[in-house]
């Protein structure tokens, strides 16, 4: 019963799913089309219109003032008379009666005029208002406009002398790259806030006047002037506001999780934008009840669909339990069990299935027959295959570590060898036309020399890997005194070491020559000599010690070096043939073919020793090979 109901209840929820995004989608559409052509019907006759009556209001009073200051900034007789230092008594007369006629017959809060040189503030009524000055924040209005070099501007300010807030309309007067002061007149803010009240669009709505730069001249809270317009809309709206120079609306801009219609158009000249934003729900409230409705006619219509997909589902539910326990059945390997009579004798779809449930489980009995016989030839198969390809493995490693190390002889020898060859070659030919007895005949003559001794050290070491490779190399057993071995290689190394500035120490005990060792004195010599021999060739400056160490029945040879040392990768890799570590530009006296290392340690497992090592980038590196000592 269990899953007869989760069938039923998934064939009544895709079905009734099904019809609720239908009527949803359809509701959505009518819902859209509707909100599509009211707002575009708002947009074009309604919003437009107020927006362009905005546009005529405010730029007929602010294009009043402009036009006023402008005519007081251009005055000839103000111009002269501050020009002078307002040194002329007849010309502050003229002058001071100017400011007071406009004040009067235009009916504005005041007329100002202030002089670059005295810094007096002139108002109407003759009146010498204040002095600027530099340090009186109530003057930065005045440095700024000088400063900006802009013709015209607009300040909103609250004004001590005047006790009250007022729109300033700024002019520059005389030529604006060198202007001899700023005239302008003062507007009551009162009046643009009946503006703003009189074009808002509902309750909610929002009007602002901003500057080029964004920041808010005018608004109906006169606690926003003089404030960023970013503090009420995202900076990408005000970035498109400020470019754009036309009338626009940016259409459902998502502010605060709040849909708006935000509207600008630009006021004189495009100095100034008026910026206008009315919430979409103030708009058309009547979308709401719209949207209200649809969700409740979609789910009646889902509770109805469920009844009746309920009825309908039992007629196909309980055939297909009756099927589920056949298929349960063969599937536990009981092939006995036949549907049921009826369920056969039926002419739809679920009479197919049931004759297609006895055909399928005659034809299983006959392929699990089928399936066993070959899972035991495949079996036989397997295990044979997987035994060739671990063989297969195993060859193709082999083959691909022979090819590697091949490509790698080949490279690394045929490099080393024609190093030195190019050099005995080049310096023969020079000998051929020099004169014996010159210093160039002699100095050839040992670069020829150097570059053999080199080519055969090279081949003396192929010689030597092969013969180890080959496993023709025996060693000699003999007693071994540990002083004298050490001492040989001291002396052997000492003039090389000097000459290359480097100091070679014997770390040598008295103790050292009553021991002796069981082993091959030239292998052993050998062993010596070439971690001797890395060890000058990487060490620039400083020093290399030579010693042993005797304890627990082992006598434990040391190289140590303040060279250039060697990382934690190369440490992996540089007792295997032709491994050579990464220099990182490090100056090195000369290259090898980089057999050293790879000789020293099949030497020393030649010899039934142990071969280990220290070393730290840039600090230097010890090399340890340890053989048991064979007492006296």
């Amino acid at each position: 019963m269990i899953r007869y109901k989760k069938i039923r209840i998934k064939l009544q929820l895709f079905l009734g799913i099904s019809i609720l995004l239908i009527v949803v989608i359809l509701g959505v559409v009518h819902i859209t089309t509707v909100r599509s052509s009211l707002y575009k019907d708002y947009r074009e006759k309604r919003y437009y219109t107020v927006l362009r009556a905005s546009q005529s209001s405010f730029e007929s009073i602010l294009q009043r003032a402009i036009e006023t200051s402008e005519i007081l900034a251009e005055d000839p007789t103000l111009i002269k008379w501050f020009s002078s230092g307002e040194k002329d008594k007849k010309l502050k007369q003229l002058a001071l009666k100017r400011l007071d006629y406009l004040q009067k017959n235009y009916n504005y809060n005041t007329v100002f005029a202030v002089n670059k040189i005295t810094r007096n503030y002139w108002r109407e009524n003759y009146d010498l208002l204040d002095v600027i000055s530099d340090n009186d924040p109530d003057d930065s209005w005045f440095l700024s406009s000088i400063k900006s070099k802009i013709k015209t501007t607009l300040n909103f300010d609250y004004n001590r002398e005047l006790n009250r807030s007022i729109l300033f309309v700024n002019v520059l007067m005389g030529d604006i790259n060198n202007p001899i002061g700023v005239a302008g007149v003062g507007i009551t803010p009162s009046i643009l806030a009946e503006e703003f009240n009189i074009h808002k669009t509902s309750e909610n709505s929002k009007i602002w006047l901003v500057d080029s730069l964004g920041k808010i001249i005018m608004s109906e809270n006169v606690s926003e002037v003089n404030y960023p317009i970013s503090r009420h809309l995202p900076r990408d709206i005000v970035s498109t506001i400020l470019k754009d120079n036309k009338t626009n609306i940016i259409a459902e801009s998502k502010i605060k999780n709040i849909k708006y219609e935000v509207a600008y158009l630009p006021i004189y000249h495009g100095k100034y934008k008026l910026i206008t934003m009315v919430p979409d729900k103030d708009i058309f409230p009547v979308l709401s009840v719209i949207q209200n409705q649809t969700i409740v006619f979609s789910i009646l219509f889902l509770l109805i669909s469920l009844f009746i997909v309920s009825f309908l589902s039992k007629g196909i539910t309980n055939p297909l339990i009756r099927l589920k326990k056949l298929s349960d059945a063969i599937a536990i390997g009981d092939l006995e069990t036949s549907p049921d009579h009826s369920l056969l004798e039926r002419k739809d779809e679920i009479g197919i299935l049931a004759r297609a449930f006895e055909h399928m489980k005659k034809q299983l009995a006959k392929y699990i027959i089928e399936i066993n016989t070959t899972n035991k030839k495949l079996k036989i198969d397997k295990d044979q295959l997987k035994e060739t390809n671990d063989k297969l493995n195993i060859a193709l490693k082999k083959a691909s570590e022979s090819e590697r190390l091949t490509q790698s002889f080949l490279a690394n020898i045929s490099h080393e060898i024609r190093t030195p060859m190019n050099s005995i070659v080049g310096f023969s030919q020079l000998l051929e036309n020099c004169d014996p007895n010159s210093e160039e005949y002699k100095q050839y003559t040992d670069l020829v020399l150097r570059g053999s001794q080199q080519l055969l050290t090279i081949l003396d070491s192929i010689i030597n890997l092969s013969k180890i490779e080959a496993g023709v190399m025996k060693p000699k057993w003999e007693s071994i005194n540990i002083g004298n071995i050490l001492k040989e290689s001291y002396d052997l190394f000492l003039i090389t070491a000097q000459k290359e500035k480097l100091e070679l120490i014997l770390e040598k005990e008295e103790m050292h020559d009553s021991v002796f060792i069981e082993s091959d004195l030239a292998l052993l010599q050998q062993i010596l000599n070439n971690l001797l021999t890395n060890a000058v060739k990487y060490t620039n400056q400083g020093y290399i010690k030579l010693g042993c160490i005797i304890e627990s029945g082992y006598a434990t040879f040391y190289v140590e070096d303040t060279g250039i040392g060697i990382s934690k990768e190369d440490q992996e890799i540089i007792f295997e043939p032709f491994r050579q570590i990464h220099l990182d530009n490090k100056t090195i006296k000369k290259s090898g073919a980089g057999l050293g290392l790879a000789i020293v340690n099949k030497i020393v497992s030649i010899l039934k020793g142990k071969i280990s090592m220290e070393s730290t980038i840039d600090k230097g590196s010890i090399f340890y090979i340890k053989f048991p000592i064979k007492a006296t």
